[in-house]
């Protein structure tokens, strides 16, 4: 049975490898700043906008916790706002080679 590291690490790695598919794949159609101004034209596209930043807002929140500094949360947020998702998957995936424990990923060590 793989170890907690080697799940949380593939489950990080499977989720990444999708999220660049879509993004390759949604690329090829047109380029993202043409997407951003046919969604900022819709209700719920500035829904979707809001919400995306609310949650990467939240999650440089929290990894500024967990790495007990400011610049470096306010440095994985604005990667955030820039790269999205994949840096959550990143830092999570980070967290978990330094774990010894599950818990450890997501709580101060």
């Amino acid at each position: 049975m793989l170890n907690f590291k080697m799940q949380v690490l593939s489950v990080c790695f499977l989720l990444f490898a999708i999220l660049t598919g879509v993004i390759v794949w949604a690329s090829v159609e047109s380029n993202v700043m043409q997407g951003i101004e046919e969604m900022a034209a819709l209700r719920w596209g500035i829904a979707t906008f809001i919400d995306f930043y609310i949650g990467a807002t939240f999650v440089g929140i929290w990894i500024g916790v967990m790495e007990k500094s400011i610049f470096r949360g306010a440095a994985w947020t604005l990667a955030l706002f820039i790269l999205g998702n994949l840096v959550t998957l990143i830092y999570v995936a980070l967290r978990a080679r330094s774990s010894d424990k599950f818990t450890d990923i997501f709580a101060h060590r």
